[in-house]
């Protein structure tokens, strides 16, 4: 038989405490959050230093640098996802929807051969 909604929300409060919750993520934050957080964000970190470099060393407009993040980061989000075949197809249909919105090809072909070891494509 369904249970009502009064009763659902019944069990829900009881079973998942408010407190409860803080208290155990409180417990887990510098031995298991802190720390992942610090290795994710040092990975990100590495990988924007790269394409800044990149940009910089071509002379890329300041104006452009935006749309070259954002397909590096693009590309980042995709090798968190896909590998080998899948990974190059994304990163070359990523590269042409970025050229289509004023990104440079080449500065697009050496920021995912940077991040990825292989050059899109087209």
């Amino acid at each position: 038989m369904p249970r009502s909604y009064t009763e659902q929300l019944g069990k829900y409060s009881g079973k998942y405490s408010g407190t409860n919750v803080t208290t155990v993520l409180t417990a887990i934050k510098s031995t298991v959050m802190d720390p992942r957080y610090q290795a994710a964000i040092s990975v990100v970190t590495q990988y924007r230093e790269m394409i800044r470099n990149i940009l910089n060393e071509n002379g890329v407009a300041p104006g452009l640098h935006g749309i070259h993040y954002a397909f590096g980061f693009a590309v980042i989000a995709a090798m968190w996802s896909h590998s080998g075949a899948a990974l190059a197809r994304t990163v070359t249909a990523l590269k042409q929807r970025f050229v289509a919105e004023g990104a440079l090809p080449d500065i697009c072909d050496m920021i995912a051969e940077a991040l990825t070891g292989f050059k899109p494509y087209y």
